[in-house]
């Protein structure tokens, strides 16, 4: 599980959208996604027994509609309606819906509803917020196991990453670190705000970049590319930057 990530569930009775929810959310440092359901009753269990921050579901579903169905739950989550119809929108926004995303859905368009539904979670829960930033400003370091020696390293000083199967490299300021572990291992102990994934093979410290290039982040003298997959989530991080 990512940290300060939303626990959310699909719904939708075509497969090949949530195959689509499964992808993005695989993609998202914001979502951890923890069922996928094809009938909406098949969700109660999950929904009961687990706390589920945000629900993707369909609005035409053929057991029931998708803002009919939240409407039964006691304490429902927040909602991002997807459908394949523009003129079932109004019936999202009756339940006070996050977004709502016209099929086939883009990355672009799930990562800016996602976003939406992040900032709304911390609005209402400031406690968590808090705590949040409290983690964050405690992990400010990696442990870093290097042959028989485990050594620390600031996260101030780390560039970017590079991967390498079973092994990443660790590029700092002012030398290179060899570990054994994954890429998808290092992400889940890095702060989401501070570092991003923008290729299969690359890691990126948003602090250090200094420029950008066409389809390459500039760190240094290192050119490092911007993997497709990962070209929305990240150029909606520099959009927050720019004045």
């Amino acid at each position: 599980m990512r940290k300060n990530s939303i626990n959310c569930i699909a719904v939708d009775d075509e497969v090949s959208s949530l195959k689509t929810i499964r992808e993005y959310c695989s993609r998202s440092q914001l979502t951890n996604l923890i069922g996928t359901f094809t009938n909406p009753y098949e969700a109660l269990q999950t929904l009961n027994s687990n706390q589920v921050d945000l629900i993707f579901i369909d609005i035409v579903l053929p057991q029931i509609k998708g803002h009919e169905f939240l409407k039964t739950l006691y304490n429902p989550p927040m909602a991002i309606f997807t459908t394949a119809h523009r003129e079932f929108a109004f019936e999202g926004f009756e339940v006070d819906a996050v977004d709502y995303l016209l099929k086939p859905i883009s990355y672009e368009k799930f990562s800016k509803a996602v976003s939406k539904a992040y900032q709304l979670l911390r609005l209402k829960n400031p406690a968590q917020q808090s705590s949040e930033e409290t983690s964050v400003s405690m992990n400010e370091f990696l442990m870093v196991k290097v042959e028989y020696t485990t050594i620390r390293i600031d996260l101030s000083e780390i560039l970017y990453i590079e991967g390498l199967k079973d092994y990443v490299k660790i590029y700092t300021e002012g030398k290179l670190i060899l570990t054994k572990t994954t890429m998808k291992n290092i992400m889940e102990k890095l702060p989401p705000s501070s570092f991003f994934r923008v290729h299969k093979s690359y890691i990126v410290a948003a602090g250090k970049i200094d420029m950008i290039e066409n389809s390459r982040i500039v760190i240094g003298t290192q050119r490092i590319p911007i993997g497709e997959s990962f070209r929305s989530s990240f150029f909606e991080m520099v959009n927050r930057y720019l004045v």
